[in-house]
């Protein structure tokens, strides 16, 4: 188990890019870094291993002895050409106070061995050590719902793929999509906004960097239809990896984050959620919305370590007075959360 004292955070920047074995470009936000693109002549399919590595890309090409699930999300990755004059370097906003870590009461088992809780919808694993974790969503259109809003006004979700924070850790390394109703009372609407974000959730030090909160990224726009892909890796026990991409747009970026305090790079869980964020209610209430499908939905770890949605726990949202909001499907590489309030 690693971990990271809060005197520690990052003050040998040196050393740290010393132990990456790729370029580091800081952006705006300190402790994240992003990653210079490949060449547009930079061929994955072909390039060696090390080749890989030198561009940023932690994710080992797969062989014939791999899963079929594994060699199709590769080969649907690489099908189309993300260009480099489409990479951005993130622009970070965090969030303070906002997490996603699962906050409030402990999920209920139910009779058909699902669980219930007012935060998280979806799949999660809770057994092996996982080192990576990749999927595609399309970003669902939210609106009002019959029930309350929450205290904190309007109608509040995220969809989004991560490392820790089911059960057993109070960290988690995640990225997804804010998808939030914000109601216009004199209109008598309700206005959806839809923003990307990560997260490196740790239990928060007085030097402690901004991502430990949901981080906005200004400059990567997203909306309601796009297909998202998102991958989320520990670099052994030095760094965290967050790669997203916009299918619509062809915007992509990789972000490199140094470890928070506290961090611990368990892997003990890999998760595909739709969350009430902020604990649930009270706080948030969840919006209506369409269909959120987690495709290549797939987690790795060591030893060539494998596993998916269909092997996890299956979570849904409830109110707090046991009214079931969602429904979760899983499949071998898939997942998908509906609402159903």
């Amino acid at each position: 188990m690693a971990s990271t004292s809060p005197s520690l955070f990052l003050q040998d920047e040196a050393a740290f890019r010393a132990k990456t074995p790729f370029a580091l470009t800081a952006t705006n936000l300190k402790g994240a870094f992003t990653t210079p693109a490949p060449p547009d002549t930079f061929d994955p399919k072909t390039a060696s291993a090390t080749d890989l590595i030198k561009n940023g890309l932690m994710w080992r090409r797969p062989t014939v002895a791999d899963p079929p699930a594994m060699q199709a999300a590769w080969n649907k990755f690489f099908s189309r050409k993300w260009l480099a004059k489409d990479r951005i370097v993130p622009e970070s906003h965090p969030q303070l106070g906002v997490t996603h870590l699962y906050r409030g009461a402990a999920p209920k088992l139910q009779k058909d061995s699902t669980y219930t809780g007012q935060v998280w919808a979806g799949a999660g694993t809770k057994t092996g050590k996982w080192t990576s974790i990749i999927g595609y969503w399309k970003i669902p259109t939210v609106s009002e719902p019959t029930e309350a809003q929450g205290n904190e006004g309007g109608w509040n979700s995220s969809s989004w793929l991560g490392l820790d924070g089911f059960f057993f850790s109070n960290d988690v390394l995640q990225a997804g999509v804010q998808q939030r109703v914000i109601p216009i009372p004199f209109l008598n609407v309700g206005i959806p906004i839809y923003v990307a974000w990560y997260e490196w959730f740790a239990p928060p030090h007085p030097n402690s960097p901004g991502y430990i909160y949901q981080t906005n990224i200004a400059n990567f726009p997203v909306q309601p239809g796009d297909e998202v892909y998102c991958s989320v890796q520990y670099n052994g026990n030095v760094s965290g990896l967050i790669s997203f991409a916009n299918d619509r747009t062809g915007q992509h970026f990789s972000i490199t984050l140094a470890p928070p305090p506290g961090a611990n790079f368990n892997g003990q869980s890999a998760e595909w959620i739709m969350e009430a964020p902020d604990g649930g209610e009270p706080t948030s209430s969840l919006p209506k919305f369409t269909p959120v499908t987690f495709t290549s939905a797939l987690a790795c770890g060591p030893n060539n370590a494998f596993t998916n949605p269909q092997t996890g726990d299956i979570m849904n949202i409830a109110t707090t007075g046991g009214k079931i909001l969602t429904s979760t499907a899983v499949g071998p590489d898939t997942t998908t959360i509906s609402f159903v309030g």
